[in-house]
């Protein structure tokens, strides 16, 4: 992690721990008691309560409870646990740390693969799987970031309050693009990928670069790995752009419907190999995509139905 972006929120970190270090408004005993016997959670009932009094020699009154609330985590289900039960310290610095990493980078992240980083530092009795680590991050996290689901996705990612999803989402779209350009000299596997982007799954990676850069990158296999790659690296013929639009113009003067398979069969026999195995499609959306980016003549071309139809704007 950047030392300058440590620094810079050195302070708020340790605002983050101070619930949970401030116990000097509950008595030691009571918080004895409660690691001692209340290590699997607690409940703010009658009987709880109760117990929590006999075991600690100390009258947990309402006032009491409201104090010790305010030292605790609260799961869903309503069973709360001290801070410390879950994790420590240092840990929810370091998990508040990398999402404020995170977000100065790329200005989002998905919730899951924070989870997965520090996944084997939380207490799995409290924090069970991604949501209950969600609810807890949002517990010792900052007031101007949400966690919320990407519209139409379904993902869950945490951002600025002030931010959108989806414009975060084309911004990291650009660095994803300049990457693979850049460092990977126009391809790509997912694997290289996710370990250039750590805040987002393969999946979530993948969504992105479908909404935001099917202008630029291409999903291919390669073998059996997935793999993104400029169109550059495809290594088409350089006239591609001009034989497509031959080809098309051919369909149309002969009475054809250009659909995608009879477009495939006119574009293979052009080129004198199998378009789609010698460059590595895996399917046809794929196949549709790179047609739409190289078809840059008139008339205006759409994809619908899976035929490549001209289109009256």
């Amino acid at each position: 992690m950047p030392n300058e972006i440590l620094n810079e929120q050195t302070s708020k970190l340790v605002s983050v721990n101070s619930a949970a270090n401030s116990t000097s408004s509950v008595p030691d005993a009571v918080i004895k008691a409660m690691k001692e016997h209340y290590a699997s959670g607690f409940r703010f009932g009658t009987t709880f309560v109760n117990l929590l009094s006999n075991a600690s020699g100390v009258e947990v009154d309402e006032s009491m409870q409201e104090r010790l609330k305010r030292i605790m985590f609260r799961r869903t289900d309503g069973i709360y646990f001290l801070f410390d039960v879950v994790t420590d310290a240092t840990t929810r610095k370091d998990i508040i740390g990398f999402s404020d990493t995170y977000l100065h980078e790329y200005g989002c992240f998905e919730l899951s693969e924070l989870y997965k980083h520090f996944e084997v530092k939380v207490n799995p009795t409290c924090i069970r799987n991604a949501d209950d680590f969600e609810d807890f991050y949002n517990c010792i996290g900052k007031s101007d970031v949400r966690c919320v689901q990407a519209p139409g996705i379904g993902n869950r990612i945490a951002r600025y309050s002030n931010d959108a999803v989806w414009s975060a989402f084309a911004e990291v779209a650009e660095k994803i693009i300049s990457v693979i350009k850049d460092e990977y000299y126009g391809s790509c596997n997912e694997d290289d990928l996710h370990t250039q982007f750590r805040a987002f799954s393969k999946d979530l990676l993948s969504k992105i670069i479908k909404q935001y850069a099917a202008d630029e990158l291409i999903r291919v296999k390669i073998n059996d790995s997935v793999c993104y790659q400029t169109f550059d690296a495809l290594g088409l013929p350089k006239n591609f752009s001009e034989d497509l639009s031959e080809i098309l113009e051919r369909i149309c003067d002969i009475g054809l419907t250009p659909t995608q398979e009879t477009l495939h069969t006119a574009l293979s026999l052009k080129l004198g190999v199998n378009f789609r195995v010698e460059y590595n499609l895996p399917d046809w959306e794929t196949y549709r995509r790179l047609i739409a980016a190289f078809y840059k003549s008139g008339p205006h071309r759409e994809w619908k139905s899976n035929i490549f139809g001209e289109v009256t704007r």
